[in-house]
């Protein structure tokens, strides 16, 4: 695990999507389906999920975010100098969606264009990035894209994964600061959890082989237990927060009693936990900055705001951030079903 500071760069706005079909996490096909389908319900606290549509990629659902987010934060297409796109489901194996944004949003040939491939700590990660090489260029203004479509990844038949995946992408604007505050970030990776959760199909493996996720919950489970609150102990005694010091954290949006588990570890309060997984499920990368916009959207576009971001996953990765959140000039989310 390292620990690692940036500075003089700040979040100015974030705008999340969500898909307008609405999956409800019940079955009426029989007694004993219905009775695990709300084992799953009361155990994971994921009672519906957003499922895009076959047309709803995540690079169309991340094209909406941005045009919205320059819009709001008042950015012109030569304004901005990188675009970086956090996703595991990529319209294509290439070229990456960050270079077909960079285009569909009109920005000049000379932004830096690239994708990451990363899944549920992949806020953290790309915030980390993308913060880091700001500071090296000319332009001070980045954007940050953040999500998957992980329903396509996956049948319904498969219960295991089916039950808890969602579909959400998040636009992240982030520009240079000479004010900006001291963000400290706890990154680590272990991949000696890769079998645990995997998509093994699709890839120079298995190349024609239909998408399958597969996760093992136990193990994921097990190993967030046992990485993450030491990621989150180093970021606050880097910052010289305590628990107490924190306004909110906000965990990767994968199982409640999960995030009731680790709030606990952390002596967090009910009130500081961020629970938002609900109606929307495991968002992947977007699962934080949805958050955000889902929960706390008020009190961050009318106040600065002390934040501990966790998240954590396929990999095993893992990252974390404490940073002063300033007031935002946007926090929203676009729910399609009601455009």
């Amino acid at each position: 695990m390292t620990v690692t500071t940036v500075n003089k760069v700040s979040i100015t706005g974030i705008v999340s999507v969500l898909p307008e079909t609405c999956c409800e996490n019940v079955d009426d096909s029989s007694t004993s389906a219905s009775e695990e389908m709300a084992r799953i319900v009361a155990s994971t606290g994921i009672r519906s999920r957003r499922i895009a549509s076959a047309e709803q990629t995540a690079l169309v659902l991340g094209n909406i975010a941005c045009v919205s987010l320059m819009q709001e934060l008042g950015w012109s297409s030569e304004d901005v100098g990188l675009i970086v796109f956090v996703t595991q489901t990529p319209d294509y194996p290439l070229p990456g969606n960050a270079i077909q944004l960079q285009h569909k949003l009109g920005l000049t040939k000379q932004t830096i264009a690239f994708d990451v491939n990363l899944g549920c700590s992949g806020f953290v990660y790309g915030l980390w990035q993308v913060s880091q090489l700001l500071k090296g260029l000319s332009k001070g203004k980045a954007l940050l894209v953040v999500g998957d479509t992980t329903s396509h990844q996956y049948s319904k038949e498969n219960r295991a994964v089916s039950t808890l995946f969602g579909d959400a992408v998040s636009a992240i604007g982030i520009e240079k600061d000479p004010n900006g505050e001291e963000m400290v970030f706890s990154l680590g990776s272990d991949g000696a959890g890769a079998p645990y959760l995997i998509q093994p199909q699709g890839g120079a493996l298995a190349p024609g082989a239909a998408p399958e996720l597969f996760m093992d919950g136990m193990q994921v489970f097990v190993f967030t237990l046992r990485e993450v609150p030491s990621s989150v102990m180093a970021c606050l005694d880097a910052k010289g927060w305590q628990s107490q010091n924190v306004d909110y954290c906000v965990l990767h949006q994968a199982n409640e009693m999960m995030l009731k588990r680790l709030g606990s570890k952390l002596g967090l309060t009910q009130e500081q936990l961020i629970i938002s997984m609900g109606e929307v499920g495991n968002t992947s990368s977007a699962s934080i900055p949805l958050a955000l916009g889902l929960c706390l959207n008020d009190q961050l576009t009318k106040n600065s705001t002390k934040l501990v971001l966790s998240g954590f996953g396929v990999g095993w990765s893992w990252g974390t951030v404490a940073l002063t959140l300033p007031p935002l000039k946007v926090c929203k989310v676009i729910d399609l079903k009601c455009v």
